[in-house]
């Protein structure tokens, strides 16, 4: 919590977040006009998001107008030297992105952290590469400092529009597509109050808001979509279900190419995070006969053994950046160049070239497409040696309850895949297939590519766009979509005004909240 005299500091200072309107501040927020001072009680553990503890709060010459954001220190600056050794990471509130995080957080102290080899007493950078090049890096940024010093990596949570509005589907939500899991965290991170964000990449917009980046896409967890069926059902597969089987899934994608392949299917919006879904499906009363995630989520949560099958092509492709996670940072500039160079280059050290190039071709086939999350577009990736690589660890064909009955333990990293690219390239093959939402009307491509740097991917996703537009239907496709959207849109905002039967729309503790305005406070 902050001291008394930090909350003294604030209240001269200016939020560089926008309130609702009518709705009660934090205890110890800054004043704002038109807005009542809280009576809640201050929060415990963690604290307000735009307002950075005495640890980590950086200096004010990083507190510059960014993108529109007038930002000013909140609370004293630390020193040059104390802010050189902690960087600050932020995700989403939910308990699948803590977990991310925490990966994330786990994997810069692996390697900067105080327990790091590189840090040991003993640490022989003339013998071992890695100590080499952490030291190296470490050394750039840290000129004249005997010994080196560790590195810390806070990890600081906020909640989204998406994941504060769990009446309306994301189909219609705001209608600015991705950016409901980004928004509010990009604000942080622009303003200075945050180092870098950790997203699930599926969520992040292929158009990045000026002055942000991606610096790093780590190794791509299984990037297929699962059936979990509800318990004590006896399917195994989709093709098993009877006529009237409802399939709870919030994602067009889904529907429209399940409702292709298995039109006696039924499909039903389901929203909240893994665990709330999954007792939505198992409830005694429950309308869902089975659901469909992402086995990334289900994996990282250690629910694996939850999913029934894999749900692959032809009758499924996956997501744009399904299983993967990005990490976003602020483009180095004027004042902040020195630290976020730094930071940009930390997180780069942990990147992986294969997801990298993977998901480089997909978010470019995106951007050509125009697409957010409620497009019906299913893509999938592989390099040549998949079947060796990814294959044999994060992609395996079997699910966990099938090797576990076997007697064989789930492989994590069974495979070392070569740190760089092969110097004569490698092919990468990418199909990708946009389906309408009735099921009928579909345009598929898929296209190989000797590629030899990040940019021949980027430039297989343009092409395979190019021939989806061009030479398919994709466009009068992708027209019909956004019309129905524009539609339940219309329908979505009556609800929400009131105009049709449906409780007012409230914020999570219970407060009517002003539709289209920023978020509110988060603790």
């Amino acid at each position: 919590m902050a001291s008394s005299a930090d909350l003294v500091a604030a209240d001269e200072a200016q939020c560089p977040v926008p309130h609702a309107k009518n709705t009660p501040l934090p205890p110890g927020h800054p004043k704002v006009d038109s807005v009542p001072t809280s009576k809640l009680r201050p929060p415990e553990g963690e604290h307000c998001i735009f307002f950075r503890m005495s640890e980590d709060t950086p200096s004010s010459s990083m507190h510059e107008s960014v993108s529109a954001i007038e930002s000013t220190v909140l609370t004293p600056p630390l020193s040059p030297s104390e802010l050189e050794h902690s960087i600050v990471l932020s995700s989403r509130k939910s308990a699948l992105a803590v977990c991310q995080a925490t990966q994330v957080q786990l994997m810069l102290e692996a390697r900067y952290g105080a327990a790091s080899p590189a840090m040991a007493p003993d640490a022989d950078p003339t013998r071992d590469p890695d100590v080499a090049q952490v030291h190296a890096l470490l050394r750039k940024h840290q000129p004249g400092t005997e010994p080196l010093r560790s590195i810390e990596f806070p990890v600081r949570t906020m909640s989204t529009q998406g994941d504060n509005n769990l009446r309306a589907p994301l189909y219609v939500i705001g209608g600015e597509g991705r950016a409901i899991w980004t928004k509010e965290l990009e604000v942080a991170l622009a303003a200075g109050t945050v180092d870098a964000i950790v997203h699930s990449l599926k969520d992040v917009p292929t158009t990045l808001p000026d002055g942000l980046e991606l610096a790093a896409i780590l190794e791509r967890e299984d990037p297929r979509d699962a059936l979990v069926v509800k318990a004590d059902l006896p399917y195994k597969s989709l093709k098993d279900m009877p006529r009237g089987s409802v399939i709870g899934t919030s994602s067009v994608r889904r529907v429209a190419l399940l409702r292709r392949a298995y039109p006696h299917l039924m499909f039903s919006d389901v929203r909240g995070n893994i665990q709330t879904r999954l007792a939505k499906l198992d409830a005694k009363d429950s309308p869902y006969t089975a659901l469909v995630l992402a086995a990334a989520g289900l994996k990282r949560m250690e629910l694996d053994d939850r999913i029934t099958a894999y749900v692959t092509a032809p009758v499924m492709l996956h997501a744009v950046g399904q299983g993967s996670l990005g990490i976003e940072v602020r483009t180095p500039r004027s004042a902040m160049t020195r630290r976020d160079e730094r930071v940009r280059e930390l997180i780069q050290s942990i990147s992986c070239w294969r997801s990298t190039w993977r998901c480089a071709a997909e978010r470019a086939l995106m951007h050509r497409m125009e697409g957010g999350c409620s497009i019906p577009l299913g893509v999938a990736t592989e390099f040549e040696d998949h079947r060796d690589v990814e294959g044999q660890c994060n992609e395996r064909l079997e699910t966990p309850s099938e090797l576990a009955s076997t007697g064989v333990p789930t492989p994590r990293m069974a495979v070392h895949a070569p740190k760089q690219p092969p110097p004569d390239g490698i092919y990468l093959t990418m199909s990708a297939i946009i389906v309408s939402l009735d099921g009928l009307q579909s345009c598929e491509h898929t296209e190989k590519r000797l590629c030899r740097t990040v940019k021949d991917a980027e430039q297989l996703g343009v092409d395979v766009a190019d021939h989806l537009e061009h030479h398919q239907n994709a466009r009068a496709i992708l027209e019909e979509v956004e019309n129905h959207r524009r539609l339940a849109e219309a329908a979505d905002q009556k609800r929400r005004s009131g105009q049709l039967p449906g409780a007012a729309e409230v914020d999570r503790r219970f407060l009517p909240r002003d539709d289209g305005q920023p978020k509110v406070w988060e603790v």
